[in-house]
């Protein structure tokens, strides 16, 4: 999906968060946020919003000397997650559908702000098992169509929620193609956050190619796309990756928040609704 002049208000946060992370004093970051505008003035906008996200996020570990920023916050979140880890698994596992709520998890996993509670006061409200309203829930059709594919693969999101993606393959009994971010950029997961989440022992670990918060199809290396070609089922996680694929004919499932007004309507749900569903362009092969 395209951008629309609502991303520049998220692109611009974005900026502002970067800023805030790195610590900057106010008037550093005055001149940072004026050069991020004047670069996004002249950016095109008749791409996804994680190209545009890309260009930008470049643009200022360039300016900064920071080219991942996020990596202390990245590995907090990894280190937190492990802790809910063995808890949130015995979960899973003692539920009436272990699958349904280990996928509930996975989705929690990309909605939870890990600097706003406590692990206790996750466990203790059920958050994970009580992730919140769904907008779309085409959990049944995922269900028979992940019991039929031989070929999985999953594109990861962010860091943190890589470890509870951990337990959602490891309840499903699958080994998946797990694929992160051929680089870092904002919070999302590298090959470092995956190897640090423990994924490498449920999964097949592989980098897609492309450094944007999002698998940009076109962009991924050759090998990667020979992955997804040869694809039965692939799992997409997070926002980002459902901008860039959805209109991409393939055997995609898409996983996640609906945050911005742009992606709700565009799906037609309220927003801050979560999200399986099933690819409106669904196809057994993946035909770019």
């Amino acid at each position: 999906m395209k951008a629309e002049s609502e991303c520049y208000l998220c692109l611009l946060g974005q900026v502002l968060r970067t800023a805030g992370v790195l610590g900057l004093e106010e008037a550093e970051t005055r001149a940072l946020a004026r050069e991020a505008c004047a670069f996004l003035a002249r950016a095109d906008f008749d791409r996804t919003p994680p190209e545009i996200s890309e260009d930008l996020y470049y643009f200022l570990a360039g300016l900064t000397g920071h080219p991942d920023p996020y990596r202390i916050l990245k590995k907090e979140h990894i280190e937190r997650a492990l802790k809910l880890y063995p808890e949130l698994k015995k979960l899973a596992a003692t539920s009436p559908d272990p699958l349904r709520t280990a996928l509930e998890i996975s989705l929690a996993g990309n909605v939870i702000d890990f600097g706003a509670n406590s692990e206790d006061d996750w466990l203790k409200d059920g958050r994970f098992l009580s992730p919140g309203p769904f907008g779309i829930d085409d959990y049944q059709q995922f269900k028979e169509d992940l019991q039929r594919a031989d070929r999985i693969v999953f594109l990861g999101d962010n860091a943190g929620e890589t470890v509870f993606d951990r337990l959602f393959i490891e309840i499903s009994g699958r080994r998946p193609v797990y694929a992160v971010r051929q680089a870092p950029i904002i919070n999302d997961a590298t090959l470092e956050e995956a190897l640090e989440s423990g994924l490498a022992a449920v999964a097949e670990l592989v980098v897609s190619g492309c450094r944007a918060p999002g698998t940009v199809y076109e962009r991924c290396s050759p090998e990667f796309k020979n992955i997804l070609d040869q694809a039965d089922l692939v799992i997409s996680k997070g926002q980002g990756n459902f901008e860039c694929l959805e209109q991409v004919r393939g055997p995609f499932y898409f996983l996640l928040k609906a945050k911005c007004r742009v992606v709700s309507r565009y799906l037609g749900v309220p927003q801050g609704s979560l999200i399986i569903m099933r690819s409106r362009n669904y196809n057994s092969r993946l035909l770019a």
